[in-house]
């Protein structure tokens, strides 16, 4: 993932965490979305590398994206920035299963053994993935 990218997805992530509930006071903010609170949006843990987005994958226009390996067991977040739900489900059919709405960002822990996990999406016959757990 390139520097840029990473950049982007952070200021992402940051406004939808922390400038969402802005507003003026005594002003009709009826026509802003409903924000999550932030404890229950979970940022991603550090990575060895130093960069926080190693462990995320995320989905824009019906796709994965996560080229970066992770370490067993850790904390595995998804950006769904789509305008569907979709979900993260391991084609063993165990290893993981995370439903995850338009728009939302959700962590599951990633399996305790290393090896190459084929995911999909039950909902997008299309979408396909790889999680690669060292």
């Amino acid at each position: 993932m390139n520097k840029q990218r990473s950049f982007v997805t952070v200021v992402a992530l940051a406004a939808m965490l922390g400038l969402g509930g802005c507003g003026v006071a005594g002003a009709d903010n009826s026509s802003q979305p409903a924000q999550m609170p932030a404890s229950s949006v979970p940022m991603p843990a550090m990575t060895a590398s130093g960069d926080a987005m190693a462990s995320m994958i995320h989905i824009e226009s019906g796709k994965y994206t996560n080229a970066v390996p992770v370490s067993a067991g850790s904390t595995v977040t998804v950006m769904n920035m789509d305008t569907a739900t979709h979900s993260v489900t391991a084609d063993d059919g165990s290893s993981f299963n995370v439903s995850v709405p338009h728009g939302a960002v959700v962590t599951f822990t990633a399996p305790m053994k290393a090896g190459i996990y084929s995911y999909h999406s039950d909902g997008n016959a299309g979408m396909h993935g790889v999680l690669t757990v060292r």
